[in-house]
């Protein structure tokens, strides 16, 4: 175990806001972008374009077999009509953000994992999501990329102290059956959770998307649509890119979670039949996003 006086110098470090990860001046644009004129449309492309990496991602994607598209991808805008307009953004937002914070000396953090996970948790928050009433439904683009970026804290611990995270995730293996915000707070002081709320700030993200970041793991009910989505969503996926344990709820809660977001046990297993149809096609795409 990490000794407490460790634990306070990496807490005093954290906190010093210019040890975090920076954020580009795109991603900066991107997470203020509106969709809703003709303009903002023009100036997403326009990003995109200007990002060599991130457009060759995005029609990277759009060639996939999984979106069966009848001719070769080779334009933005042609991306844009397979993918989607919020799809686009919110996956354009995500690299922009994640990319640029390389991986350090760690010896077992598998960056696939973590976008295997976060795709996982895009794909089935935004599946869940085209069953809620319209007048309560949170914005298409902010459900993906609340879940693409919910474990950022993950990869910023791999970022801010290789070292220690790779300690961490030694003690996993060691200690498959030991809760993992209790390994968190011995070895590192913080939860990935924490961290992922702290750099979320820093960076100036949406509220309502820090708040998936800072919250998907507590217990107890939330008022928060998104939020909510976030949880039952995490539930449904079980394992993430680390290793967590499925909390289990009551059917009490399960069902007062659902009645936030205007649904039935019935959705909830739609929800399960679609994603686990889907995960073979959610794997090929998370590979394709985390190739660095």
């Amino acid at each position: 175990m990490t000794d407490k006086a460790s634990i306070d110098a990496l807490q005093a470090t954290i906190q010093k806001t210019d040890t975090l990860p920076t954020i580009s001046a795109i991603g900066q644009r991107l997470l203020t972008l509106r969709l809703d004129t003709e303009e903002g449309e023009r100036e997403l492309m326009n990003l995109i374009e200007s990002d060599p990496m991130i457009a060759a991602r995005i029609i990277g994607l759009a060639n996939s077999p999984v979106f069966a598209a009848t001719k070769k991808i080779c334009s933005m805008r042609d991306a844009v009509m397979v993918l989607g307009l919020s799809r686009v953004k919110a996956i354009a937002t995500s690299i922009a953000l994640m990319g640029p914070i390389r991986i350090r000396d760690s010896k077992h953090f598998n960056i696939k994992m973590l976008w295997l996970h976060s795709f996982s948790m895009a794909v089935g928050m935004r599946t869940l999501s085209g069953m809620i009433p319209r007048q309560i439904r949170p914005p298409e683009d902010q459900i993906f990329l609340a879940g693409l970026l919910h474990d950022i804290g993950f990869l910023a611990f791999a970022y801010l102290e290789p070292k220690k995270f790779d300690e961490f995730l030694s003690q996993i293996e060691a200690d498959p059956d030991k809760p993992i915000a209790e390994l968190e707070k011995n070895t590192l002081g913080f939860s990935h959770a924490e961290l992922g709320e702290l750099l979320g700030r820093h960076w100036g993200l949406p509220e309502e998307i820090v708040s998936v970041i800072a919250g998907h793991h507590l217990t107890g009910v939330a008022q928060d649509p998104m939020l909510t989505l976030a949880r039952i969503t995490e539930r449904i996926l079980g394992d993430n890119a680390i290793r967590e344990e499925v909390r289990n709820i009551s059917p009490e809660e399960a069902l007062e979670e659902l009645e936030i977001l205007g649904l039935q046990p019935i959705h909830l297993e739609k929800a399960v039949t679609i994603l686990a149809q889907q995960q073979e096609q959610i794997r090929i795409l998370s590979d394709m996003l985390g190739s660095q």
